[in-house]
């Protein structure tokens, strides 16, 4: 039997709904395995909005931390690492791990149907084109709104913090472009694994005329240590490739 089917037999679906997906792998129960304990794996596997931060995205991330805090197979096992990656299952567009802030869903909040979903966000590195640049600027006026204000705060606190403080190991393999709120969450695991050639990091609210809310902020002052990084990547909104940040 090839590895790779073999491997399979040990991989459950824990957790499937709306493109995030968490599986587990005992691997004690794989052949010839080098490790033992069980490898949980959360895929943000939303690539049609190129797993943009909105509240649907974020109320569907805290279901699946429950899943990984509350499942008989994980609750009272505490040999396990948790990765997180965009990396697509069908092997089609796994572009990004996550592409930031939902632009669109920001520009909507104000009003009394907010959108979910969107291709056009925060951390597009796509061309700024007059469209999009009004698209910014109404955006810039709704970041301050409660609605917006209260979206950044959940994933801060529901999603960013549960991940700081999970009692095991937690890994982001960051498979493209990681942008804004998306870096947040590679910066909340323990350790950043980067493909080296696809993707960029980046902190793009100076380049949007935007600030960073207080948890992004602390966030990237807690695992940022050198203040070149926070000068070229807060201020200047530099763009860092896997062999740049490797550097910093």
């Amino acid at each position: 039997m090839p590895p790779s089917a073999a491997f399979t037999q040990v991989v459950q679906t824990l957790f499937d709904k709306d493109g995030i997906i968490v599986t587990a792998a005992d691997m004690s129960k794989q052949p010839k395995a080098e490790i033992e304990g069980i490898v949980v794996t959360l895929f943000l596997h939303r690539h049609n909005e190129k797993n943009v931060i909105n509240p649907t995205m974020i109320s569907l991330l805290i279901d699946a931390l429950d899943t990984i805090d509350t499942h008989p197979m994980l609750a009272d096992n505490h040999n396990k690492a948790l990765i997180i990656t965009g990396v697509s299952l069908e092997g089609g567009n796994d572009k990004f791990f996550s592409n930031g802030l939902d632009l669109e869903w920001m520009l909507n909040s104000g009003d009394s149907n907010p959108g979910n979903g969107s291709n056009t966000e925060l951390g597009s590195d796509e061309e700024i084109t007059a469209n999009s640049d009004v698209a910014i600027d109404k955006a810039r006026e709704n970041i301050s709104s409660n609605t917006t204000s209260q979206m950044v705060e959940s994933f801060c606190s529901n999603v960013l913090a549960r991940i700081l403080v999970l009692p095991f190991l937690t890994i982001a393999a960051i498979n493209g472009h990681c942008i804004g709120a998306g870096l947040f969450i590679a910066l909340s695991c323990d350790f950043r694994i980067m493909r080296t050639e696809r993707g960029f990091l980046q902190w793009p609210e100076a380049r949007l005329g935007m600030r960073l809310s207080k948890g992004f902020a602390e966030l990237s002052k807690a695992k940022v240590t050198e203040p070149v990084v926070i000068r070229e990547g807060v201020l200047m909104a530099k763009k860092y490739t896997s062999r740049e940040a490797l550097t910093r």
